[in-house]
């Protein structure tokens, strides 16, 4: 029988997300939520993902970008 090798302990994957806070007098609070336009500047802009992923070949992203521009549309039509 070969000799046993010591166990080594397998690390385990950390899964949780940590976020940075800022220390206030308060206590700590949470960062802003990010608005990085409205919602038909953000239909727009996957619009125009959609045409260049079209230019380049890629059928399937440009799809994609087409079904998040469809979303934002809906979003500013106030249906989703």
């Amino acid at each position: 029988m070969p000799p046993s090798r010591p166990r080594v302990p397998v690390p385990r994957p950390n899964f949780s997300k940590s976020r940075p806070t800022t220390a206030t007098s308060a206590g700590v609070r949470p960062s802003p939520a990010r608005v990085n336009g409205s919602a038909l500047q953000k239909q727009a802009q996957w619009l125009a993902r959609a045409a260049d992923a079209e230019r380049t070949g890629d059928g399937v992203e440009a799809e994609l970008c087409r079904q998040y521009a469809e979303h934002w549309f809906r979003v500013s039509r106030g249906e989703d």
